[in-house]
């Protein structure tokens, strides 16, 4: 893949691969010392030769959260050795109540990864008038305690609360931590909120706190190691808040009292950069730095599968299509000299209609089905076809388990880079299955891109994981996806009267002139709430999507930039996919709401979300028709079946400038 301006793509810096531990020099109870190895790209080196003032350690942040500090002596262009810079860093133990540095011996060793080199721009620095026009224009939202200095640094004033882990963590449990994906979700359960009237650190010790912020084309980078800090409060390593993944009540911060004196409600000195507005020339779901081919190119290409003739398999017609890898600037070459393989044994199955349905859900020894599929076919014409380059498949429906074995087993000898296909499922037309969401994460892990040709939405999709949840998006508006902050909406298929169409439509206002245009709703694709939600948002021009499931009591609104399909039997699993919006909004709706909101306010509970204001939306009305949801709730906290702060998140009204407000208080916000 070829870039002309060289950052992590969505994250708008420029920043080294994760540094990876290459020796242990020497380990005590006091402190780690380590070689670790940052791979640079040629502009990160370049930076580093002639910029070196300005490139910054930043600290995982998962490490920071266990109270461990890693100091990093200052990059200079000496340390570049071949394609990385390598470095000496030391690790320490600082914040009282979490594990001691013997804990970690066994995890610091060579490979481990501590965190990356990442280039502030100066020219990208905001000045203070610079930092206020973002504010006015919500193009960020900072802690409402914000100072902005006069040359437009920041001083944060934290929550005041205290996260202490609320037990021992055993060695599995710290390695879950520290080296699985999900392992900063983990560690949310283990670490715990205590409310404080002051946040007090005493001299030499440190402690782990809160804000809330949400950041959409900047970047803040604290400050740790300034002698201005000194008196404020200092910051662990972890120093970098980025676009992306700074969105919440829960920002978390490590600070340590440097100085001989009690500290009392610290302050974290930051500096504001703007994003680059530049972007990769391509990102990595695309082939060879571009689209290979577009929705109308692969429509024509599927109305030659039939040019074959008859597959030997009497159930379906499971065609695919091999496309040459070479690039061509010949229109539609590469279509017409696709190879088109059928589904089925070289003679007409002898199996009979009747046996076939059952056999064919057979797939062991005893089966009558022969199942030979076309992707089996594929090794016997790759080599020669692709001559020895990645390729990319066409494929009719979505692949079943044996091709979808056929399909990683190619992947894995670097045959194959990408899959399209055109159905979802043969049987349950535009929804995919469990096993399905399944195949396309494993894809994903083999480097394969996916894309859908998709009738649904008339446009061709290309599968994107988001916070662990894998969506279809329209290719001009994947790099939105990444970047927008989401609303769920939640509401009924019923349609709304006239007042609360107005009113619907007042309250995305208000989303909209609160927290900007880089923002963007989810629904259940449905109809009544969630189309009037969708067509506000397509006429505001901010991002819309949908988890579709597959019932037959509403129709279906297409015309969105993101979607999800979900078969009948994957109900319960699709609220999950509605975990990737940092708000949840609930419209008048019926018994599918109120599971809906059942499920949110549990997730909140069990940590798997943010506990962030819960709206629920009286379109219709004054707030009434959610009165006996407020009264159980309260009766639940009453009797101690539910926390206080469930009540205190639920937020119930008609007035879209009430929802703004809730938020501003509720969140902290400037």
């Amino acid at each position: 893949m070829s870039r002309d301006f060289d950052t992590h793509f969505f994250r708008g810096f420029l920043q080294s691969d994760d540094g990876q531990i290459t020796k242990v020099i020497e380990s005590d109870v006091n402190r780690i010392v380590f070689e670790t190895a940052f791979g640079l790209s040629p502009h990160l080196a370049d930076r580093l030769k002639h910029q070196s003032r300005h490139i910054i350690f930043s600290e995982r942040s998962r490490i920071a959260r266990l109270g461990v500090q890693i100091t990093c002596e200052p990059p200079t262009s000496d340390a570049i050795q071949g394609k990385a810079a390598v470095l000496r860093l030391t690790a320490s133990s600082v914040i009282p109540g979490y594990p001691v540095l013997k804990t970690f011996e066994d995890f610091f060793v060579p490979g481990f990864p501590v965190g990356r080199l990442v280039f502030c721009d100066p020219d990208a620095l905001l000045t203070s008038d610079a930092v206020i026009a973002a504010i006015e224009k919500s193009q960020l939202k900072l802690p409402a305690s914000t100072t902005i200095t006069s040359d437009g640094s920041i001083l944060i004033s934290p929550h005041r609360v205290v996260c202490d882990l609320k037990g021992p963590l055993d060695r599995k449990t710290l390695s879950r931590i520290l080296f699985k994906e999900e392992g900063r979700e983990i560690l949310n359960r283990y670490q715990l909120r205590r409310r404080v009237s002051a946040l007090t650190i005493p001299a030499g010790q440190g402690a782990i706190t809160t804000c809330s912020m949400y950041l959409n084309e900047h970047y803040v980078v604290l400050q740790s190691r300034s002698n201005a800090t000194l008196a404020l409060g200092s910051h662990l390593p972890a120093t970098l808040l980025d676009p992306i993944k700074t969105r919440g009540i829960r920002i978390y911060l490590e600070i340590v009292n440097n100085s001989r004196h009690p500290l009392v409600n610290p302050l974290i000195l930051a500096k504001i950069y703007r994003a680059p507005k530049s972007r990769p020339l391509s990102p990595s779901p695309f082939i060879n730095g571009k689209i290979r081919y577009s929705y109308s190119q692969m429509k024509r290409l599927q109305s030659r599968f039939p040019e074959k003739g008859q597959a030997t398999c009497h159930y379906l017609d499971k065609s695919a299509a091999l496309l040459p890898a070479e690039d061509t600037d010949a229109e539609d070459a590469n279509i017409k000299e696709a190879l088109i393989l059928k589904n089925g044994p070289i003679q007409p199955c002898p199996v009979s209609r009747a046996s076939c349905a059952i056999a064919r859900q057979d797939f062991s020894l005893k089966s009558a089905c022969t199942h030979l599929y076309a992707t089996a076919k594929i090794r016997a014409e790759i080599k020669s076809e692709i001559k020895e380059r990645p390729g990319a498949i066409a494929l009719q429906y979505f692949p079943n388990i044996l091709e979808h074995i056929d399909i990683v087993n190619l992947a894995k000898e670097g045959l194959l880079e990408a899959i399209y296909f055109f159905h979802p499922s043969c049987e349950h037309g535009p929804f995919l299955s469990q096993l399905d969401h399944h195949r396309l994460q494993e894809y994903h892990a083999f480097g394969v891109d996916v894309f859908w040709v998709s009738d649904l939405t008339k446009n061709l999709m290309v599968h994107t994981m988001r916070d662990g949840k894998g969506y279809f998006v329209t290719t001009e508006r994947l790099a939105d996806f990444h970047k927008s902050m989401l609303f769920a909406f939640y509401g009924s298929t019923k349609p709304l009267s006239g007042a609360g169409v107005k009113r619907l439509g007042k309250l995305m206002d208000a989303l909209i002139r609160f927290w900007g245009k880089n923002i963007g709703i989810v629904t259940g694709g449905g109809s009544g709430v969630m189309e009037h939600a969708n067509t506000f948002a397509r006429k505001r021009g901010i991002l819309s999507g949908a988890n579709y499931l597959d019932i037959t009591d509403q129709a279906m609104t297409t015309d969105v930039d993101f979607c999800q399909v979900f078969q009948a039997a994957c109900r319960h699993s699709r609220q999950k996919w509605f975990e990737i919006a940092s708000f949840p909004i609930f419209n008048v709706g019926g018994l599918g709401s109120l599971e809906e909101l059942g499920i949110t306010l549990c997730n909140m509970k069990l940590s798997i979300m943010e506990p962030v204001p819960v709206v629920l939306f009286d379109s219709d009305g004054d707030g009434s028709f959610w009165g006996g949801i407020s009264h159980q709730i309260k009766e639940m906290i009453a009797q101690a079946r539910a926390p206080e702060w469930i009540g205190e998140n639920l937020i119930i009204t008609g007035d879209p400038e009430k929802v703004i407000a809730a938020y501003r208080e509720r969140l902290q916000l400037f």
